[in-house]
């Protein structure tokens, strides 16, 4: 069991990584990775990308935590509907409210498959967003592992 645990934490971020790496190729694509998605969001002032980072970053580590300690899918799936409903009740930046909608769906969406979110890519930010956030990452201590963003390390 310790030498799957030691795996699994070896290879998570890289497959991270790797997916977000393989998503939002296609220039028609939209900020929020499809239809706009997830139902209703927060409304009210919107959150600084720091403030911002720390609900993301939250989700993002109770998730590869989840993963990395539990073999049992409905705790994963809990996991990842209590990430989808933080990211739901805060204003995110101007900028991220469509894309917010479209992660918010590829949650929801994954809570059938938990693990899913592993080898499916997430919707990614607008390049010029996406690398405000990842320069920010640093700056956020809830931010201790890898994120999509591809941010320096």
């Amino acid at each position: 069991m310790l030498r799957l645990r030691w795996l699994s934490a070896a290879l998570l971020p890289p497959v991270l990584l790797v997916a977000a790496a393989c998503g939002g190729g296609d220039d028609d694509e939209t900020a929020d990775g499809g239809d706009g998605g997830g139902d209703s969001q927060a409304t009210g002032t919107p959150l600084s990308d720091t403030e911002y980072l720390k609900t993301l970053c939250s989700g993002l580590t109770a998730y590869q935590e989840s993963v990395l300690s539990t073999p049992d899918p409905d705790e994963i799936a809990k996991v990842v509907e209590d990430f989808a409903a933080d990211m739901k009740a805060v204003t995110p930046p101007e900028d991220l409210q469509d894309w917010q909608a479209g992660f918010v769906k590829y949650l929801e969406d994954a809570v059938e498959e938990p693990t899913s979110l592993l080898t499916t890519a997430p919707p990614m930010p607008d390049d010029d967003v996406r690398q405000r956030l990842a320069n920010k990452v640093p700056e956020v201590p809830e931010c201790k592992y890898p994120t999509f963003l591809g941010e320096k390390r």
